[in-house]
């Protein structure tokens, strides 16, 4: 399950500040490479998803927004490192135990 990885690997830059910087600067491609070798495979299309889905959450359900340009989470994103603001305004937004439940519930066709 390479969703429930790239969660993983969302937590591990979530609680390390240097590993964050390690990874805010680097591009897609490059994401995807120094992260399979340091034992996080994903795809792509992991991260488009997941990151998606818990912006969403954010917008949705935390903030009671329109799911929309109106969002406040969508202000927050401007002028930020996709990586960064997904770390610092997404996934600490949630707890270890929400991310968790959403991950398991997109798993199970949710």
């Amino acid at each position: 399950m390479s969703q429930q990885r790239f969660l993983d690997f969302l937590l591990a830059l979530s609680t390390s500040p240097p590993m964050l910087a390690r990874y805010d600067g680097r591009n897609l491609p490059q994401l995807l490479f120094h992260a399979k070798n340091d034992g996080f495979a994903f795809t792509a299309e992991d991260v488009a998803d997941v990151a998606g889905r818990l912006e969403a959450s954010v917008i949705l359900s935390k903030d009671q927004d329109s799911f929309d340009e109106t969002s406040r989470l969508w202000r927050r994103m401007w002028g930020q490192r996709h990586l960064g603001y997904l770390v610092e305004h997404v996934v600490k937004r949630h707890t270890e135990a929400e991310l968790h439940t959403l991950i398991a519930a997109w798993g199970a066709g949710s």
